[in-house]
């Protein structure tokens, strides 16, 4: 044991480089900046926003828009009919104005379709700032639910307004499995993206680099010579791989931690208070449906990703073992890359229930397939496939692990090398 403890303690030396702790702070503040920073442009956005409006008409019909601006966090500056180039010259915090024609009233009377001017000033190009204007024109629906409601107002005084333009309402019930209650699907969809929606995203980028971390921790070994010193030291070659993926795993959870950390931050930034208003507006049909992750689930799902993670590392120590030099990694560890690519993009965009039979078999023979498929297996109960998830990584990890131990254990982790630059000078 206390050898091992050595070996663990001299694997992670190497692995602890000033080329991975910069890189990975960074990230860590990155997104944690990022996250503030949208966060702050969203409370900017949110905030109430002014808009110039030049009311000629003053009717009973124009009084309704007024309401729906108001109560859609518009801030109402009314200004005398004068040049809309002008207003926004000279008032600089205002940026959407609308005119509001004479006739205007009376053709709404006449039951004849109006127009109504609004004046967009784009000050940039930026995503955020095209949000003014998309939130305007979703008021445009608003302003004519409420005209359109005072029309039916004036001639049917008796009836709700409601009844007359909503005569069919649907009632939706969602059901999952044997389970059902009253909510909208969206709604419920959205809600089970945002439970795991950075998980594949973190599971994929922290396989990446813990792979070819580790993958040219083992080539640079072999290019400086240093391995066969370590290989002739009075320790057992099963030892040093053990040590070489245990010091690897560890830092794979600090990848991991680092990146949730900081996607947890990105994400809330862009989201807001979405993901509570979300969850709040299904109320008890959450608890109905059964759905959320409970610390067991987040237990399953933890086990299951550090499994992959490590399926991915022992593979990577037998790539690493097949690079000439360090140089040679990144393409030993394209397959790895691919291996996790296929399933991330088609347990993202399928239902695996549905796909052909061959893609079906292919992604539960990947091993990184299946921490991907754990969320949805929670939420529809399907435990004995997380189990058996489970124990197939195991499996596979203790394949894996047991050949790269046997090459140790030989002289092919000497001589092993698979050169693209021969090959090349061939052709």
């Amino acid at each position: 044991m206390k050898k091992f403890l050595i070996l663990l303690q001299k694997e992670i030396k190497e692995l602890i480089t000033p080329q991975l702790v910069i890189p990975l702070i960074f990230t860590a503040v990155l997104f944690g900046v990022l996250g503030n920073v949208i966060s702050n442009e969203r409370e900017k956005i949110t905030a109430p926003q002014n808009i110039a409006i030049i009311n000629e008409d003053n009717s009973e019909f124009s009084a309704p828009i007024i309401q729906a601006l108001t109560a859609n966090n518009f801030n109402i500056v009314n200004f005398e009919q004068q040049d809309i180039k002008n207003i926004f010259k000279e008032n600089k915090d205002i940026d959407i104005a609308m005119y509001i024609p004479a006739s205007f009233g009376q053709g709404i009377s006449d039951l004849q379709p109006q127009k109504l001017e609004i004046y967009s000033n784009i000050k940039n190009f930026s995503l955020f700032g095209s949000f003014k204007s998309l939130s305007l024109k979703q008021i445009i629906g608003y302003i004519n639910n409420s005209v359109s409601d005072q029309v039916i107002k004036n001639g049917l005084p008796n009836v709700d307004p409601e009844n007359i333009k909503n005569l069919i309402q649907a009632e939706e019930f969602v059901v999952i499995q044997n389970r059902m209650a009253q909510a909208d699907s969206d709604q419920v969809m959205n809600f089970i993206r945002s439970q795991t929606a950075f998980m594949p995203i973190v599971l994929f980028m922290v396989i990446i680099l813990a792979a070819q971390m580790v993958a040219t921790t083992v080539a640079t070994e072999k290019e400086n010579k240093t391995l066969e010193t370590l290989l002739s030291s009075p320790v057992s070659r099963k030892t040093i791989v053990l040590a070489k993926i245990t010091a690897a795993g560890i830092m794979a959870l600090i990848f991991a931690a680092v990146f949730m950390f900081g996607f947890n931050s990105y994400i809330n930034g862009i989201m807001g208070n979405e993901l509570q208003t979300s969850s709040a507006g299904l109320g008890t049909s959450l608890t109905e449906l059964q759905i959320g992750m409970i610390l067991g689930g987040y237990i399953v799902l933890g086990i299951s990703l550090f499994l992959a993670i490590l399926c991915a590392l022992a593979l990577a120590i037998i790539l690493g073992i097949l690079a000439e030099d360090v140089k040679g990694v990144q393409a030993v560890t394209t397959p790895l890359m691919i291996l996790i690519m296929v399933p991330y993009f088609l347990t993202m965009f399928f239902d695996i229930n549905t796909i052909s039979p061959l893609a079906k078999i292919a992604i539960y023979i990947i091993p990184f397939s299946h921490p991907f498929l754990v969320p949805q297996n929670l939420i529809m109960h399907n435990y004995s496939l997380i189990i058996i998830g489970v124990l197939y990584e195991l499996l596979i990890f203790a394949l894996l692990i047991t050949i790269a131990a046997k090459i140790f254990s030989s002289d092919k982790v000497i001589t092993m090398k698979l050169s693209f630059k021969k090959k090349l000078l061939r052709k």
